[in-house]
């Protein structure tokens, strides 16, 4: 795993810990899983977007110009090794993070 991948699963587990916590002290219902859903959703949005770019860019595309780029490009090409990474390896990690906080004993 490259440094990216590292940061990657950093700041991944510190979005989910922090809106885990901030939803907790509002109140609201499943702080935790909202937590996961939006740090993991966070990096593969991340990831999908840099695709459009980069497939734009090799087309020709320049900031201003609509980008050439299908809906579905972006999710279907372009992956290497490292940008699975980028968004599985922050996956993987708030995944057991999730799987750790639900076996700890519910607060009385």
């Amino acid at each position: 795993m490259s440094r990216s991948n590292w940061e990657h699963v950093g700041f991944a587990l510190l979005i989910m810990i922090t809106l885990s916590a901030l939803l907790a002290l509002i109140g609201v219902e499943s702080p935790v899983l909202i937590g996961f859903a939006v740090a993991v959703t966070w990096f593969i949005a991340r990831e999908c977007t840099q695709h459009e770019y980069k497939l734009g860019v090799h087309r020709g595309w320049t900031w201003g110009e609509t980008l050439p780029v299908k809906w579905w490009e972006g999710i279907a090409k372009g992956w290497t090794r490292d940008s699975l990474l980028d968004w599985l390896a922050p996956l993987i990690a708030c995944l057991l993070l999730l799987i750790a906080l639900s076996l700890l004993p519910a607060p009385s």
